[in-house]
């Protein structure tokens, strides 16, 4: 075989326009006449990687508002992301500086004490480059279909003395010059002006800088030959504007990919974009997205959780991602906290910035005042720290440090096979006659596919139980924790629901078995046998925990070709606070008649 070819999209430039609000003490309208005298005499910013000099613009739109821009730069490695971080950090630092000389103070968007609160709301900007017209129509479209997303991900409330207002974005909340993007079938100059009227027949508005994607770009941001993502809120750190970046980078690393393979982005339905958008901005990561169902109009509509939604995205960024050679350091700020808080169970974790500021607000209530706010900014190391994982560290080390191995591992990719092409081959004569008894036998169901198949109304027993024992039949170990915590709770505790069997097979457990041979394990085993699923459940103090699962690793396979699934892992608190901690795995047996 002759190698013909060898494709790789490699990353594009991007301009960054990192986003914060100007606030005067006691003064009405005083933020307003500061910025407008600094953007009269802005100070000296240092240049980023590229040589180019930072500048600090303002917006006729949001006019206690400001951003520092970078300018195009290529984020094409670690080093240069970190010298580009650095570069952009010092810079608002100097800002921040020179505002206090004028007598304000430079803070996060959303400080709820602005005599407008609405002329400080603004987003980070990010505009990427793109080369021709069908990678800006692919790039548009394909950041349009995960609009939801990334906005849940980004999404920034409101903050003041009293901790940080519920919900997801207060800045798209409360937009008049803002609108979901339309799917473009083209950038042709007939076809744009054919957007632009839909615009104003259904907007009033018939710019295409006010969708959540601008094809053109933002021409206040000297961006007009770029593709301009507007979706992102400002972050308060430039840790979080920069994995946002790296986001990006990614889909317009796809995007690319998508183009020179003569693919196209499907049209998600605008009504479904619309529904999924506005959970976001209300609910944040808290959101129940919609699932796109288009092709399947016959089944009930479906929901995923916005959290499940953004590590969905992830999956599918992996390759670009590794093309990148971003670093767990990098993305931790987005995708640990997420992650992390997938349990049902768990609280406290920080999965952006909203989650930080609520995190500060119960740590220290006066973590928010805007003096301390504002001396964090005028800090470049500061800027660029991951207090999202210090603050996750803080509330659990150890679910910390296991996510950062889950991360570490999603990036390292799977582990490259050796060529096997001239070892002996394993005697398959056993497959074959198993083949052979079960013609056209499916593969086994993965775990989001078992789940998806038992979210369907009114299953009937006999289908649930078949459903499972196609899961078994997938090696290695079988957990159904982690997909579970992607769904949502209250998606995660009905399907629970299904699969525990009635109470004439679950078996209450008091300590950590020893072996199969132990009374309740035998129970559980001889009721498996008989009904062909089983229960066995442990609620015990927190800290033993691990050692029933150390305990079932210990134990090895179950006897008589049982299959062993881990259903519930976590822990609860209980009456006078006490921590207690609950454990149930399944035992299903195969079907009578079939391999074990």
């Amino acid at each position: 075989m002759t190698l013909v070819a060898l494709y790789r999209s490699a990353p594009l430039r991007q301009r960054i326009s990192k986003g914060y609000s100007v606030y005067v003490p006691g003064h009405g309208r005083g933020a307003e006449e500061l910025v407008g005298s600094l953007l009269a005499g802005p100070p000296p910013l240092p240049a980023g990687p590229s040589g180019q000099p930072h500048t600090v613009r303002g917006s006729a739109r949001a006019r206690a508002a400001l951003w520092v821009d970078t300018g195009r730069v290529s984020l094409h490695d670690p080093a240069t992301r970190a010298r580009t971080a650095e570069a952009l950090a010092v810079s608002v630092a100097r800002v921040a500086a020179d505002v206090r000389r004028r007598g304000g103070l430079l803070l996060p968007t959303g400080w709820q004490q602005q005599p407008d609160p609405l002329a400080g709301l603004c987003a980070d900007l990010h505009s990427a480059e793109v080369l021709n017209p069908v990678q800006r129509e692919v790039f548009t479209n394909l950041v349009r279909e995960h609009t939801a997303s990334l906005i849940a991900l980004g999404g920034r409330q409101l903050y003041g003395p009293g901790g940080v207002a519920p919900g997801g974005s207060a800045r798209l909340s409360r937009s008049f010059d803002q609108v979901s993007t339309r799917y473009l079938d083209s950038c042709a100059p007939e076809h744009l002006e054919r957007v632009r009227t839909r615009l104003r027949q259904e907007e009033r508005v018939g710019r295409l800088e006010v969708m959540d994607v601008s094809p053109l770009g933002i021409p206040e941001a000297h961006a007009g030959e770029d593709v301009t993502v507007r979706l992102f809120d400002a972050q308060v750190t430039v840790a979080g504007t920069l994995a946002h970046a790296l986001l990006v980078q990614a889909l317009s690393m796809w995007s690319r990919d998508l183009e020179r393979t003569g693919r196209r982005v499907r049209q998600v339905p605008q009504f479904l974009l619309e529904q999924n958008r506005a959970r976001a901005v209300a609910h944040g990561l808290a959101a129940e997205l919609r699932v796109d169902q288009t092709r399947r109009t016959e089944e009930p509509p479906r929901t995923q959780s916005a959290g499940r939604a953004v590590r969905t995205l992830l999956s599918e960024l992996l390759p670009y991602l590794r093309q990148l050679d971003a670093t767990t350091d990098e993305l931790a700020p987005l995708f640990l906290g997420v992650e992390m808080a997938g349990s049902a169970a768990a609280s406290g974790f920080v999965r952006n910035e909203n989650d930080l500021l609520a995190h500060w607000h119960r740590e220290d209530r006066t973590a928010l005042a805007p003096e301390r706010l504002a001396q964090g900014l005028a800090t470049p190391d500061w800027l660029t720290a991951d207090h999202c994982g210090a603050s996750n560290k803080a509330v659990g080390h150890g679910s910390w440090a296991a996510a950062r191995v889950w991360l570490t591992d999603r990036l390292a990719g799977p582990a490259p096979q050796p060529d096997r092409r001239h070892e002996a081959q394993p005697d398959r004569r056993h497959e074959a006659q198993r083949d052979r008894r079960e013609p056209g036998r499916p593969a086994p169901l993965t775990a989001d596919q078992l789940l998806d198949r038992l979210a369907r109304p009114d299953l009937p027993a006999p289908e649930v139980m078949d459903a499972l024992r196609s899961y078994c039949r997938a090696g290695g170990t079988l957990d159904l924790t982690r997909p579970l915590r992607s769904r949502g709770r209250d998606e995660a505790r009905a399907l629970r629901r299904v699969l525990r069997p009635r109470a004439g097979q679950r078996v209450r457990c008091e300590k950590p078995p020893v072996s199969w041979d132990d009374a309740t394990a035998t129970r559980a085993l001889r009721a498996a046998g008989e009904q062909g699923v089983a229960l066995m459940h442990w609620d015990l103090p927190a800290q033993d925990r691990a050692r029933v699962r150390e305990a079932l690793r210990g134990m090895g396979r179950a006897p008589g070709g049982v299959r062993t699934v881990l259903l519930t892992d976590t822990n609860y608190t209980a009456r006078e606070d006490e921590k207690r901690g609950t454990v149930e795995v399944l035992l299903v047996a195969p079907r009578e008649g079939t391999d074990r």
